[in-house]
């Protein structure tokens, strides 16, 4: 939306229509990472969302690439597609930095861009020793003043510049001279997980961005945004609510069956929360709580904790009938902007899934047959 545009309905109407993000993470090569987010617009999805590494790899993957250099390439690639960060963390960069990128980038492209911010892992930052801070690096606050910075050089202006005194960032006297296109501003999409975080995001974020959930964990989470939202005398329905989740889709359902349960099971090492909800406190012990900490390997060796058909529940995998299904209960749990993570571990069952997307499942939805 531009400044022509933007209104709390157009947000509403956003919201309520499904939606298919393509997402670009590791291990794909930079390159093929081009290739593939230039081509999900001619394959009918919605928008491609990026993540952002910078020391999280491991030995035999492709380097890792800037996620705003990426994008920015892929909207010169593309003609309408909107490009989104999933995520950002807010310790790396300055907010008013972010600020003056995503002016920069909705300037060139008017209305295309998306910040999704959220804690990301410990090992992108940790060797930043003098921006990292002490554990646990005060997400709470430091996101909320990320934004708040974020918003304030956005509205200041020479006569009114910008002074913030926060506990992690301070600012004096700022003005940002130029300001985005879009009306009041980009959308800012937070990866809550945590209760003030969820909060937050009611309070303040135009969208949700979680991962690692199944449909009855995120409709019960997704309440407490809605509840926090209301509280603060915000329309819930404005706010959008994504899910990025691990697809596989494959004619031969066992194959894509137990493919999504090992990754879902990896995820699930990230997740101690989640694995209690799920009913299995005794697998959480001090090692799941510090995956994050560690490198993707870590996720691996520890997912073998995991019992197997778990990992099922937190993906979307099998058929393409079975795929519509299992959609169809993320919907109803309140999802309205699927983030498709692809199987990148494996170039044919990465290209039979999006295959599948692109014929099957993208137009059974935009014809309007989900849910029903």
């Amino acid at each position: 939306m531009t400044r022509d545009s933007a209104g709390e309905g157009d947000r509403r109407t956003l919201v309520e229509r499904v939606r298919f993000g393509f997402y670009l993470v590791e291990p794909v090569a930079l390159h093929d990472a081009l290739e593939l987010g230039a081509r999900a617009e001619e394959r009918g999805f919605d928008l491609v969302a990026s993540c952002e590494n910078l020391f999280w790899w491991d030995p035999g993957q492709a380097p890792v690439w800037d996620c705003f250099t990426v994008l920015a390439t892929l909207a010169e690639r593309t003609d309408r597609l909107p490009l989104m960060t999933n995520v950002i963390d807010p310790v790396k960069r300055h907010p008013a930095v972010v600020a003056h990128i995503l002016a920069t980038l909705d300037n060139i492209w008017p209305g295309r861009f998306t910040l999704g911010i959220g804690p990301g892992e410990i090992a992108n930052y940790g060797p930043l020793v003098d921006v990292s801070g002490p554990p646990p690096h005060r997400f709470y606050t430091r996101t909320r003043e990320f934004i708040e910075v974020l918003r304030g050089v956005w509205a200041s202006t020479q006569e009114e510049s910008f002074s913030f005194e926060g506990r992690l960032f301070q600012v004096e006297d700022a003005h940002l001279s130029l300001k985005p296109v879009t009306e009041p501003h980009p959308p800012i999409y937070l990866a809550a997980l945590g209760k003030r975080m969820k909060q937050l995001t009611g309070q303040v974020a135009d969208g949700w961005t979680p991962v690692i959930y199944t449909p009855e964990t995120y409709a019960a989470d997704w309440r407490e945004v809605a509840a926090a939202a209301e509280a603060a005398g915000r329309d819930s329905r404005a706010i959008d609510r994504a899910l990025t989740v691990s697809t596989v889709v494959l004619s031969d359902e066992n194959k894509a069956r137990a493919f999504g349960d090992i990754v879902g099971r990896v995820m699930l090492t990230t997740r101690p929360q989640l694995l209690r909800q799920l009913g299995h406190a005794e697998l959480v012990d001090e090692r799941l709580d510090v995956a994050r900490t560690a490198s993707p390997m870590a996720g691996v060796q520890l997912a073998q904790q995991i019992p197997a058909g778990l990992g099922e529940q937190v993906t979307i995998c099998g058929t393409a009938e079975q795929a519509i299904q299992r959609i169809e209960e993320f919907i109803a749990a309140g999802v309205r902007l699927f983030v498709l993570w692809p199987p990148y571990e494996d170039a044919e069952m990465l290209e039979e899934t999006i295959e599948h997307y692109s014929s099957t499942i993208l137009p059974y939805f935009a014809a309007g047959l989900g849910n029903e």
